[in-house]
């Protein structure tokens, strides 16, 4: 409601334009997949986010899941959502980058590619992707509140994996940006799903 009528317009398409690209999908829970980016874009809206921003919680997973394109994107919504809904879908891969190269077998010793030299690299990306546009990282935030809030569903060893991340990456950002209580539910979760 704090959107002027034109904004709360453009935030109705996005939501409409969601729904049809995730049509038929499903999240491991079961539940229709449009639950996730509504979930998201509720956080964001709790914050009183600007209207690209809603819009672009609501596309985050579009790109990557579904045969919508980044040109359609900045057509039906602009260069600016484009440009976070790309950043997004970008920051998402980052951790599965890092993963992948630390897994592939090399021929010099791994110890110098560490656990913690892994999520060092993670914060590095996404302060990289904070210089381009803070709202990338409040969108992808908002995505991994989400997912941390729906944790149950997931492979205990996967949850565990995810928890240590979101502690070791995402809460101390949410410090740094000023979002205490979302730094606070990432520890509370990452804590219940760790010990």
């Amino acid at each position: 409601t704090y959107l002027r009528p034109s904004g709360q317009a453009q935030v109705r398409l996005a939501l409409e334009v969601a729904f049809l690209t995730h049509r038929g999908e499903t999240r491991r829970s079961g539940e229709p997949y449009i639950t996730h980016p509504v979930a998201v874009t509720i956080i964001l809206a709790k914050t009183q986010m600007d209207k690209a921003t809603l819009c672009a919680g609501l596309l985050h997973d579009t790109v990557e899941d579904t045969a919508l394109t980044f040109d359609e994107v900045q057509s039906l919504f602009g260069p600016t959502v484009r440009k976070i809904v790309e950043g997004e879908t970008k920051v998402s891969k980052l951790p599965k980058m890092v993963r992948a190269q630390i897994d592939e077998p090399a021929e010099v010793e791994l110890d110098m590619r560490t656990k913690a030299e892994e999520q060092v690299e993670n914060l590095r990306s996404m302060f990289i992707a904070m210089a381009e546009d803070w709202r990338i990282v409040v969108v992808k935030l908002a995505d991994r509140l989400h997912n941390m809030r729906t944790l149950g569903v997931l492979p205990t060893d996967k949850a565990r994996r995810i928890a240590r991340e979101t502690l070791d990456i995402y809460a101390p950002i949410a410090m740094r940006l000023g979002m205490n209580a979302v730094r606070m539910e990432f520890e509370d979760l990452g804590f219940s799903a760790l010990y």
